[in-house]
């Protein structure tokens, strides 16, 4: 069973009583400290993820109900990271590919011979080593992407996870009228 959506996102009609009842519960279990957009110590040595951070805290703040709190600071800090680490695998697999490239460039180049028969088995053998290294960072990368998913899913970050539950955005600050500019001082 699903864990029950927070009283913020829940569109359902109840009585006041039961949605009171249901605000109480839920404002006893929210912490006091809010998430700030300064990222924690713990991504401080990984920019990407830093931000990663603040661009989703950005969109935390944009809308009306308040979707995390602080009990999630541990899970938002590992979807950062490992954010981070999808871009770097991209590198490693970009890199890998790109040597396995010049790799086969240069054995359709090598016409084997009796005499660069042991040579040309070498290049072979590093050539498929490399593909084999491509296909395991792909895997990689796959499974990277199936985890970020379920992070993004239960952060409320994918559209699926959001759909019906959408909290009202802020209403837009008005300009002050130059009456208020004028008693404002």
């Amino acid at each position: 069973m699903p864990a029950r959506k927070d009283s913020s996102l829940n569109k359902r009609h109840d009585s006041k009583k039961d949605r009171a009842n249901r605000e109480s519960a839920e404002s006893a279990m929210k912490p006091t400290t809010k998430l700030g957009m300064e990222p924690p110590r713990a991504l401080d040595d990984h920019p990407h993820a830093r931000k990663v951070w603040k661009r989703t805290i950005r969109l935390y703040t944009e809308i009306q109900g308040e979707i995390i709190t602080a009990f999630d600071e541990d899970i938002l800090i590992k979807y950062c990271l490992a954010e981070g680490e999808l871009v770097e695998l991209q590198g490693f697999r970009k890199a890998i590919a790109i040597l396995w490239n010049q790799h086969s460039k240069w054995l359709a180049k090598l016409k084997p011979t009796n005499e660069n028969l042991k040579n040309y088995f070498n290049a072979l053998t590093q050539a498929n080593a490399l593909l084999k290294q491509f296909q395991g960072m792909d895997a990689r990368l796959d499974g990277k992407r199936k985890m970020l998913l379920a992070m993004e899913q239960s952060l409320y970050l994918t559209p699926r996870s959001r759909a019906g539950v959408a909290p009202p955005e802020k209403p837009e600050e008005k300009p002050d009228s130059e009456m208020d500019k004028l008693l404002k001082g």
